[in-house]
């Protein structure tokens, strides 16, 4: 047998063609699957799924931002739960002045935002007071001047997150221009004072 299929036979010495045929081909055999090959596998195919649904859904990334935003809510709310605000322990006043024609309306507010009942003292009947200063620092009116109160002591209860109005008037007021109101609480155990700047003509 020549190396191109020929071969010689032995009784003629003729030559004759035999193409060659390759040997049958064994069946191969896999190595078996070990666990690690196929974690790589579960993996591929979790990135090729998360990739093929980024890059079909034009909505990805407004899905994205709603997600990020929905988180973040949830972070702010758990940190106000675990963090509240701290409670205040003392009396806020404020003060509010409104000029009408001939009259100027003065009201003190007293809000009590602690988280508990309060009892303000009085030592007579007066509760309030103000008193009206001009720019060079003289008083030029005060509410009180010429009124009589009690002089039994009073106990005037507040309640949680609750406050108390104090309403007065300056009729035909004779100075003009820059002026301050100052309002007191005339409490033994809860003096306030609030004040605040206006004009008159």
């Amino acid at each position: 047998m020549f190396s191109d299929g020929r071969a010689r036979s032995p009784e003629s010495g003729l030559e004759t063609f035999c193409p060659l045929v390759p040997p049958p081909a064994q069946p191969s055999v896999r190595a078996p699957r070990t666990a690690s090959h196929l974690a790589r596998q579960v993996a591929g195919l979790a990135a090729a799924v998360t990739l093929a649904t980024a890059c079909g859904s034009q909505e990805h990334p407004f899905s994205l931002a709603t997600a990020a935003a929905a988180t973040n809510n949830r972070m702010v709310a758990a940190f106000a739960a675990s963090h509240p605000r701290p409670v205040a322990t003392t009396l806020e006043s404020s003060m509010d002045v409104s000029v009408n024609g001939e009259d100027v309306h003065f009201v003190m507010h007293v809000m009590n935002h602690t988280a508990r009942k309060l009892e303000v003292t009085f030592p007579s009947g007066q509760t309030h007071d103000i008193a009206v200063m001009d720019a060079a620092g003289s008083e030029v009116w005060r509410w009180s001047s010429g009124q009589m109160f009690t002089q039994a002591l009073r106990n005037q209860p507040l309640a949680p997150q609750a406050s108390l109005s104090y309403s007065m008037h300056w009729h035909r007021p004779r100075a003009h221009g820059p002026l301050i109101a100052i309002a007191t609480l005339t409490s033994t155990n809860y003096p306030l004072e609030s004040r605040a700047v206006f004009a008159l003509p």
